[in-house]
């Protein structure tokens, strides 16, 4: 499981036979898990990430933030340094990095419903409902939110 972190969805119409890709994007606990310790994965979240390919698989920019805070507030300890970490995690995975842009940030603050005031989950949220993601996440308040589909 190492190494594997996205996947797509592929819907087909038996009307017109189109079909939709849809991602996965992972929360940053779920990235981390998925490099360093699959086994906190769900079975449910580690056969989807299985069944997808790598190109439909990403995170939100802002967990590489979150991942560099909690190696500094020494949430996670390294073997290796951030940088080769993050080289492993991104580029030699090929997962894709979902930017912030300005439709992101809009959502963000502007989520329907109530939403907790976590910049970073709102951020995460708001960039799986803009690129019509799956959400990959263990974080309760995520899964109880009803605007943004989640996977665990």
């Amino acid at each position: 499981m190492q190494g594997k972190l996205l996947m797509t969805l592929r819907f087909h119409s038996g009307i017109n036979g189109n079909s939709i890709n849809l991602m996965l994007l992972f929360d940053t606990h779920a990235w981390w898990w998925v490099i360093n310790e699959p086994e906190r994965l769900s079975q449910n979240a580690c056969e989807l990430v299985s069944a997808m390919p790598i190109n439909q698989r990403a995170i939100a920019s802002i967990s590489i933030w979150e991942f560099v805070m909690m190696v500094t507030r020494r949430r996670i300890f390294l073997r290796i340094s951030p940088e080769e970490w993050l080289d492993h995690a991104i580029y030699k995975t090929g997962i894709t990095v979902l930017h912030l842009t300005p439709k992101i940030a809009l959502d963000s603050c502007n989520l329907p419903g109530k939403f907790h005031k976590d910049p970073a989950d709102r951020i995460i949220v708001a960039t799986a409902r803009i690129h019509k993601a799956k959400l990959i996440t263990k974080d309760q308040k995520i899964i109880d939110y009803p605007d943004v589909e989640t996977v665990w």
